[in-house]
């Protein structure tokens, strides 16, 4: 699923699948549907943050254009989700993420160490489970 993302940085995939293991949805790291991917400046950092949707808000996003229910699902997604993504994750009613442990090492530093601490902070007390594979 990553590999489909444009992003020559950051490739991140997911998928969101129900109670009985099904895929309710899938979503990579990709411009909004309907905007041009073709502009080389919108692919550079820190311009790209504000164009590039992350993976996990995509596939919550598809999941909703479907009429596709995600309350009690589990999301699997390459790294720990970002706050924002977290928080769209609580909201979807999301009970547990699955993130990849080897995935995570290549994001270990002061600021990502912090920042996916208040993430995992946010899920505690949402009851939302983490678990690294």
């Amino acid at each position: 699923m990553a590999a489909r993302s444009k992003d020559p940085n950051t490739q991140i995939g997911c998928v969101i699948v129900g109670p009985n293991h099904e895929i309710r949805s899938t979503g990579y790291n990709s411009f909004p549907r309907g905007i041009r991917d073709d502009v080389p400046e919108r692919l550079v950092r820190p311009t790209k943050y504000l164009w590039i949707e992350h993976a996990e808000r995509n596939a919550i996003c598809n999941a909703a254009r479907a009429g596709t229910a995600t309350e009690g699902c589990t999301i699997y997604v390459d790294i720990m989700p970002c706050m924002d993504c977290a928080r769209a994750v609580v909201q979807a009613g999301i009970v547990a993420v699955v993130i990849s442990a080897e995935r995570m090492t290549q994001y270990s530093s002061d600021y990502y160490n912090e920042h996916f601490g208040m993430v995992e902070v946010l899920f505690g007390e949402a009851g939302v489970t983490v678990r690294r594979v």
